[in-house]
């Protein structure tokens, strides 16, 4: 009786430890070490290449119409340079892909960037955090399979997102001193894992509601705020510091 007892707590946790990465979205607020970010971004990747593949001029328009509106993904693989002398460290991590670092040679290679190319702000949401929804992330692993890092990012139309994550962050978080602290547009946060990041930028945008027969537009102006939200694990804080990389000036300057 005990052992099936066990068995079946073992299989809820993994039943519970897979969901996070088997769903259609991240929840922020559950994230841990664990999360399998390649796993999460297996089939989207896979959709991506059929969608490449495919010959939209053999498709019906309503088919054609969705494809164009399918949100596509891709994958980079990470690796250490050597920026001589364009920024204060001896090191950076970048993209293989990257148009500066394309034509260098690796130090050392480090692992996987998953990130978005292509989404409607509208429809698509891949992570959530306390009500608010991301339409575009990306995710990074090392060469272990271990996350990493995670940048959320949205522009909102909406007043309350803003204030909707900065209440999760002050109730569940501690707020860390960063170098520019002068102001709520950036703003960094940590519990023993991870290092949280929220930054925004306010705009505005004009939306063409028609065209008179003159060819004149009416529209509106709509104010918008570019939200973006950073996880960064405090371990691959503490890698980038070992391999003398680069660090962006608001992650704390040292492991508490």
């Amino acid at each position: 009786m005990v052992k099936k007892i066990i068995s079946s707590v073992i299989l809820l946790n993994l039943f519970y430890s897979c969901q996070s990465q088997d769903s259609k979205v991240v929840l922020i607020d559950k994230l841990d070490k664990t999360f399998d970010v390649s796993s999460f971004f297996k089939p989207r990747l896979q959709k991506t290449d059929e969608l490449l593949s495919t010959d939209v001029k053999k498709l019906d328009k309503n088919a054609a119409k969705k494809a164009l509106q399918t949100a596509m993904f891709a994958k980079d693989t990470l690796a250490f340079y050597q920026s001589n002398g364009r920024l204060p460290t001896e090191f950076y991590l970048e993209s293989t892909n990257d148009w500066m670092s394309r034509k260098e040679k690796p130090v050392k290679y480090f692992g996987y960037k998953y990130h978005t190319v292509a989404y409607d702000e509208t429809k698509d949401t891949l992570a959530i955090l306390n009500k608010v929804a991301f339409p575009a992330l990306d995710m990074t692993e090392n060469n272990k399979g271990e996350f990493v890092y995670l940048n959320a990012h949205k522009t909102s139309k909406n007043k309350n997102d803003t204030s909707n994550l900065l209440s999760f962050l002050q109730k569940n978080f501690t707020r860390v001193t960063i170098e520019d602290n002068s102001s709520d547009e950036i703003s960094c946060w940590e519990n023993k894992d991870f290092y949280y990041i929220l930054s925004k930028e306010d705009g505005q945008e004009e939306e063409i509601l028609s065209y008179d027969l003159s060819g004149n537009k009416n529209s509106k102006i709509t104010d918008i705020t570019d939200i973006r939200l950073q996880v960064y694990s405090k371990d691959f804080i503490q890698t980038l510091r070992n391999e003398h990389a680069y660090i962006p000036d608001y992650i704390p300057a040292a492991n508490k």
